[in-house]
């Protein structure tokens, strides 16, 4: 998801479980054209957690 607000452009990392069930696993504000490696870690890190 792609989020405007008062500090820039955020984005949200989210996994469906679970049936109809959206967990946002991480938000951040992005300030580079590419995704930082960390911060699709702890998102998958919290998915895994989600979907035990």
């Amino acid at each position: 998801m792609r989020i405007k607000g008062k500090d820039g452009i955020s984005r949200a990392i989210y996994v469906t479980a679970r049936g109809r069930r959206v967990v946002v696993v991480r938000v951040f504000v992005k300030k580079a054209q590419k995704t930082p490696r960390r911060e699709i870690d702890l998102a998958l890190q919290r998915a895994k957690e989600v979907l035990q």
